[in-house]
């Protein structure tokens, strides 16, 4: 669904059919965009990219039953979400490579939105570099709340060293989950501060966050 949509978005900005995408491994849309308007001759692409990820939501938007046919929901994150929406004083929001709209619709796909702040997320609109985009997660949740979290108190879960690294690089914990194609040893290498196998175990997933 990933190179439809940016397909489709492509079209929509440039005219042009979409015949190289760069490889998307640990990019944000910011630094996706200008890498893909590049191979594909297009001047000043950073100029384009308001306009591009306009058309990304658009294109996002009309694909919204597809996302839901073709995506899934990991196991144990609906439990996972749920469980910590639960407990006083913790808030979730998201941190992804995507624009905001592209987040929201994935998630809304799978009803998990209710618990989740978007507000406070960093999105692929925001920055290339994603410790950029923890920061911007930590400034927002301060200036909309009114308080700062210890960097022990913070925790970024994700299932591959970019984000792993993306936690470290702001000083705060990271749970790696072995989910796509990094294993639970390569997120330990790549210094995640503890790796599941999966969301499965709620129980093990809380201890781990809350102790």
């Amino acid at each position: 669904m990933s190179r439809e949509i940016y397909a489709a978005a492509f079209k929509i900005v440039t005219g042009l059919e979409l015949e190289h995408m760069p490889n998307m491994a640990g990019k944000a849309d910011h630094d996706l965009i200008i890498a893909s308007l590049r191979l594909h001759g297009i001047p000043e692409p950073a100029s384009h990219l308001v306009e591009f990820y306009g058309a990304l939501a658009a294109a996002t938007e009309v694909r919204k039953a597809e996302i839901k046919q073709h995506g899934r929901c990991l196991p144990g994150a609906r439990e996972a979400i749920e469980r910590l929406a639960k407990t006083p004083g913790v808030m979730q929001s998201v941190v992804t490579g995507n624009i905001r709209p592209i987040a929201e619709a994935k998630l809304a796909a799978f009803d998990l939105t209710g618990p989740i702040d978007f507000d406070i997320g960093g999105y692929g609109s925001d920055d290339g570099e994603r410790a950029m985009l923890v920061r911007l997660a930590l400034q927002r949740t301060q200036q909309k709340y009114g308080v700062s979290y210890l960097p022990e108190q913070v925790f970024v879960i994700g299932d591959t060293p970019y984000d792993v690294a993306s936690a470290k690089a702001n000083n705060v914990r990271a749970i790696g989950v072995a989910s796509g194609s990094s294993t639970a040893g390569e997120l330990h290498a790549a210094g995640a501060d503890a790796a599941l196998n999966s969301l499965r175990d709620t129980r093990a997933l809380v201890q781990v966050l809350l102790g």
